[in-house]
């Protein structure tokens, strides 16, 4: 059952690209070496006393070392990095600082001390502080409720139930059951959790791949009702044809279009944006913060009526886009623990209040620099905006990111099986063509790989030059 199990998660993890298939595979895999020598059938005797010295030797350790695999699962498996930052720093320190010194304490006792104390290593200072530990973190993680939260717990109340129950009673000399034996209790402790939390991965993709289907079908809808729309403009562009002049016509016509588009871009960018920035705000005061929940809550709902405010206007001045780009990067940086470095530049001569832009333009740009720059980086996260009077006609608005860069994007959005596909960039092309059509000058945007002198990666930059009104 175990290596189906293996097989299965190995297999969904290369369909989806999603780790928690892939951690849990590998959580399965030590779990079966670790019962082969504690099975009774020919393959597992016939391995037990071959490869017996090692069974003996890694009896203890590879308990261990599942077990924090285990634990790192559940990070993903929960989604804790969105959820709860603190507490997934807190879990993967203690994998971490468990992880070293237990190997250690192994390699120790393996060579110097001739195994003499990882079995009481093992049962009166790692399984009692571990479950102690443990008991904190399930505590915390009870709090979200939510079903994929419930198949967690479940599957982990099973196997540290049977668990203990197995280790408790490897130790009495009365051995009260004769049909089953010690182990037997904990391989129907791994069964269970094993399978109810496959369910409950199969579960997890199911909600995933039906939150983007139905998104998708929002967003499709919308662009139905937008061609519905084009096509009512149509007809009513034939009808005033006779009496109008066609270029007066075909002017409204584009007015009309480019307002839909507008609303295509608003569309697209809110549901998911709006929903993580709740999430967020809300994980605050569960965590006792009010006055943090409040200062994000007061920011979102000014930024919430600047967007509503953008969608009924045709233009705004650069100082109120850039306010409303403030905003948006605030909460955005809520998701990332606040450790992305934003930063405005404007030159002291530039008048920004004189200066009118389309609204929400620079959006799906500051979008790409966060989630393919710099959401699968580490440390040191910076996004600035420049701006720049080129010339007396012309503007630059130039947005520099020190992320993976594009090539590095690509290669990582080429291997996931689902893609976070966005039509931002583009619309936003099309307002930039209607916003210049009647100046002399077009609108230009230029994008630059900035690379040190050995040619590595060290972000990039848009430049995005516009003809001044």
């Amino acid at each position: 059952m175990l290596f189906i199990l293996i097989i299965y998660h190995t297999t969904s993890y290369f369909f989806t690209k999603d780790k928690s298939f892939a951690i849990y595979a590998a959580y399965l895999l030590l779990v079966t070496i670790y019962l082969i020598p504690k099975t009774a059938n020919d393959t597992s005797l016939y391995l037990a006393e071959k490869f017996n010295y090692f069974f003996n030797a890694f009896n203890w350790i590879i308990q261990i070392w599942y077990w924090m695999l285990y634990s790192w699962f559940c990070i993903n498996f929960l989604n804790l990095k969105e959820k709860d930052i603190r507490l997934a720093v807190q879990i993967m320190l203690y994998i971490l600082v468990t992880t070293v010194f237990c190997t250690l304490f192994f390699i120790v006792d393996y060579f110097l001390l001739h195994q003499q104390y990882m079995t009481r290593f093992f049962l009166f200072v790692y399984t009692p502080i571990s479950l102690i530990i443990i008991s904190f973190f399930i505590k915390a993680i009870y709090k979200f409720k939510d079903k994929i939260n419930k198949f967690f717990i479940i599957g982990l109340v099973f196997f540290l139930g049977f668990s203990v129950i197995a280790l408790c009673l490897s130790f009495v000399e009365n051995y009260p059951f004769t049909n089953i034996d010690p182990i037997g209790f904990f391989k129907i402790g791994v069964l269970l959790e094993a399978i109810i939390l496959s369910i409950g991965l199969a579960y997890k993709y199911h909600n995933y791949r039906k939150e983007r289907d139905n998104y998708n079908a929002l967003l499709i809808a919308e662009l139905q009702k937008n061609d519905a729309l084009k096509d009512q403009l149509n007809e009513k562009l034939s009808e005033k044809v006779e009496n109008h002049k066609l270029a007066e016509v075909q002017a409204l016509y584009e007015k009309q279009i480019n307002e839909l588009k507008l609303t295509s871009l608003l569309s697209q960018m809110n549901p998911h944006f709006i929903f993580n920035a709740l999430n967020s705000i809300k994980l605050y005061i569960i965590n006792h913060e009010p006055k943090i929940a409040a200062y994000y809550l007061n920011k979102f709902s000014k930024l919430i009526r600047k967007i509503l405010e953008a969608s009924t206007t045709k233009q705004v001045t650069l100082q109120e886009e850039l306010e409303t780009m403030d905003l948006y990067m605030t909460i955005e940086n809520i998701r990332f623990s606040n450790e992305i470095d934003f930063n405005i530049n404007v030159n002291e001569i530039i008048d920004l209040k004189a200066i009118q832009i389309p609204p929400l333009v620079l959006q799906p740009f500051l979008e790409n620099a966060l989630w393919h720059g710099l959401s699968s980086k580490k440390k040191n996260k910076k996004i600035s905006v420049s701006i720049v009077k080129k010339t007396k006609k012309h503007i630059q608005i130039i947005i520099e990111d020190n992320g993976i860069g594009r090539k590095a994007s690509a290669k990582i959005k080429a291997e996931k099986s689902i893609n976070r596909k966005s039509i931002g960039i583009n619309l936003t092309k099309d307002r930039f063509t209607n916003f210049v059509k009647n100046l002399q000058n077009d609108y230009t945007i230029i994008y630059e790989d900035l690379k040190d002198k050995n040619n590595k990666p060290l972000g990039t930059k848009v430049i995005i030059e516009l003809p001044l009104l």
